[in-house]
């Protein structure tokens, strides 16, 4: 059986875009992660100006957007599932 082994130096994000549907981050290997905005409610809810409001955080492995008390990791994003909580838009309409 083989297991992934993530190295620390392959989570290093660069930079991030967030657009009505998806988070990205950009890595710095050139790599982009993207998963649905919807995993990650209070984001999902944020404003266009709050969710600009992003920093990377010290060990360069993650994002937080403090405003809105958001912190999300780029082995989260690779690892992949939504947060708790987290509803699919069409059901959230149900």
């Amino acid at each position: 059986m083989t297991t992934l082994d993530i190295d620390d130096r392959q989570l290093q994000v660069s930079g991030v875009e967030v657009t009505d549907s998806s988070i990205i981050f950009l890595m710095a290997d050139g790599r982009k992660i993207e998963a649905p905005l919807w995993w990650y409610p209070r984001l999902y809810r944020a404003s266009p100006q709050e969710r600009a409001k992003w920093t990377i955080l010290p060990f360069g492995d993650a994002v937080g957007w403090e405003e809105i008390d958001e912190y999300i990791s780029a082995k989260a994003l690779i690892i992949g599932g939504a947060a708790p909580g987290a509803t699919p838009p069409a059901q959230a309409a149900e």
